[in-house]
């Protein structure tokens, strides 16, 4: 059974890199984005990860596509809702904030 992600932020690296990965291996299904103004076509859409791990479909994992400052509060409420979570580089803003 493939991994079903949830994709949290739709800049021009998600668009670019992750969405043809993802659609590229059958490993993973893309069930759910995350971000307050961008959607896809056929894909349930949510405008924060508070609402997606509320409201979405069930998912096993999360893949921040975010910018470095704020990912860490969303790694975290990633994981304490369970989900397995990718993070793009940087993981975080700072080396303070990974330990």
């Amino acid at each position: 059974m493939a991994i079903r992600l949830g994709l949290v932020g739709m800049g021009k690296i998600a668009r670019d890199q992750h969405l043809p990965a993802i659609a590229g291996n059958p490993d993973f299904t893309l069930v759910a984005v995350a971000d307050p103004q961008a959607a896809l076509a056929d894909i349930a859409h949510f405008p924060s990860l508070a609402a997606l791990l509320a409201e979405g479909p069930t998912l096993d994992a999360i893949a921040l596509c975010t910018p470095p400052q704020g990912r860490r509060q969303l790694a975290e409420q990633a994981l304490a809702a369970g989900k397995h979570v990718l993070l793009e580089k940087p993981p975080t803003a700072s080396l303070n904030e990974i330990d």
